[in-house]
């Protein structure tokens, strides 16, 4: 019964399943990673385009010149222009110490010219002091005349010396500022002269003298006679009030004589500082012109 029957034999189903699969087994493509390989590519190759190593972009010798010839004048330009101002920064201070030593001369000028006048009254009332002591009998008679003269000794005119410009061109270094030799030789010998010639000598001769002569005095003069004088009329002429009887402390010969040979001495130191305040004054009168000058500044005159 079995070989009668009529039935399809079933086809095999693992070969039905094999014939149903396409020809072509599709490939999966990972596109992130694709992406990142033309990226990559795309950077290599603008990389290459712009590689300043490319024979097109290579510079020559020529190029390196110019760059650096253009950067060296750039650099010496501006040390030019720094070297420039500095010089003309210099110059004017240079100019404007000038100006103020000028200043300073004419303060000196004036200084020395009242000093030596002063100096020269005081000598005057000694030289007619001296023989009114000398005759120590006709002291009592002459007294008006002897204190007349011996308050003009009590004035004594002290130096100031105006080296501010001096100092500053000394103690800050810019006497390497004065570019005129003469200028700068004239400047150290003027100042050498006053500093020595009449700053020391007044000090250690001519008040030294003047000292010795106030502390002499004082054994022969009253102060009530000086303090009233200067009290009265300040330093103007006028005419001395005598003390009471005596008039003087001593009349004693040997103390007059030796007070007229202080006077001598202090006579002959001012003598000798008044020639040196002559020379002092012709020194500036040619250190003002010379740098008058040189500066082309103007006179007072």
């Amino acid at each position: 019964m079995s070989d009668n029957t009529d039935e399809i034999p079933l086809e095999n189903p693992t070969n039905n399943q094999s014939e149903n699969l396409p020809d072509e087994v599709p490939t999966i493509v990972d596109t992130d990673t694709n992406n990142s390989i033309q990226e990559a590519e795309n950077m290599e190759v603008h990389h290459h385009a712009h590689d300043p190593a490319a024979p097109h972009h290579k510079k020559n010798w020529k190029s390196y010149f110019w760059e650096f010839l253009m950067l060296f004048l750039a650099v010496f330009c501006g040390f030019l222009a720094e070297w420039k101002l500095e010089h003309v920064i210099e110059h004017s201070r240079e100019k404007e110490f000038m100006e103020s030593m000028i200043i300073d001369l004419k303060t000196d000028s004036s200084t020395l010219t009242n000093m030596k006048s002063s100096f020269g009254i005081v000598r005057t009332h000694i030289d007619s002091l001296i023989p009114l002591l000398n005759n120590n009998e006709l002291l009592d008679k002459n007294a008006t005349e002897i204190y007349q003269h011996q308050v003009y000794l009590n004035r004594f005119t002290k130096w100031i010396y105006s080296d501010r410009t001096i100092d500053q061109l000394k103690n800050s270094g810019n006497f390497r500022l004065i570019r005129n030799k003469d200028v700068s030789n004239g400047i150290s010998k003027y100042d050498g002269y006053i500093r020595n010639f009449i700053g020391d000598m007044q000090k250690n001769m001519v008040e030294r003298k003047f000292q010795g002569i106030v502390d002499a005095s004082n054994e022969i003069f009253k102060s009530s006679v000086f303090r009233e004088y200067y009290k009265s009329g300040k330093f103007t002429y006028h005419e001395v009030k005598l003390p009471n009887t005596p008039y003087f402390f001593t009349n004693e010969k040997f103390v007059l004589q030796k007070f007229i040979n202080m006077l001598d001495q202090y006579a002959v130191s001012i003598d000798w500082f008044s020639v040196n305040i002559d020379n002092a004054l012709q020194q500036n009168k040619t250190l003002d012109s010379l740098i008058k000058k040189h500066y082309n500044l103007k006179s007072d005159e």
